[in-house]
């Protein structure tokens, strides 16, 4: 009889061995994927904020651009962009990151003291930018509107855009 009693008391030492090894693989489990949830949402926002660098460079660039052609306007007696409905801009030779603006740019609420010119530049990386230039009181007045974004993809979900504004 004493054999059994043993063997009972084997059995059942047994089965809380494999409930606590149960027990602290639950846990283990958990601890692991609340990392993992930690870590995704870091690196969610870290991609967050270096598309949204992008976007803020490409937004730079953009003013850059039209701010070189606006004050140095390189080979041409006044600024390349429309100041009014007597400004006669150029059609091309306005060149920006290797793109000609001016062949592909576009020219409204043209007054006779006023006028606003708009392009769209490609940078890198797929980033690019749209750019207005506002001139008012026969160019006197200038404001830039510049307006970058991490991807030229308009249905990309995360697609970031950044605005500056140059006035002057």
């Amino acid at each position: 009889m004493r054999r059994s009693t043993n063997n009972l008391r084997r059995q059942a030492g047994g089965g809380y061995t494999l409930l606590l090894a149960v027990l602290l693989s639950s846990i283990l489990l958990a601890v692991a994927l609340g990392l993992l949830s930690i870590i995704e949402k870091g690196i969610t926002l870290s991609a967050a904020g270096r598309d949204s660098q992008f976007a803020f460079y490409a937004a730079d660039g953009g003013g850059e651009c039209a701010l070189l052609w606006d004050i140095r306007f390189p080979g041409f007696g006044e600024s390349v962009f429309a100041t009014s409905t007597l400004s006669s801009p150029p059609s091309s030779g306005v060149l920006c990151n290797g793109q000609d603006i001016a062949s592909s740019w576009t020219i409204y609420d043209q007054t006779v003291t006023s006028a606003k010119t708009s392009f769209r530049l490609t940078l890198t990386n797929d980033a690019c930018a749209t750019v207005l230039v506002e001139k008012e009181a026969s160019g006197s007045v200038t404001q830039i509107t510049t307006s970058g974004f991490n991807t030229c993809d308009e249905t990309y979900p995360r697609r970031v855009e950044r605005t500056i504004r140059i006035t002057y």
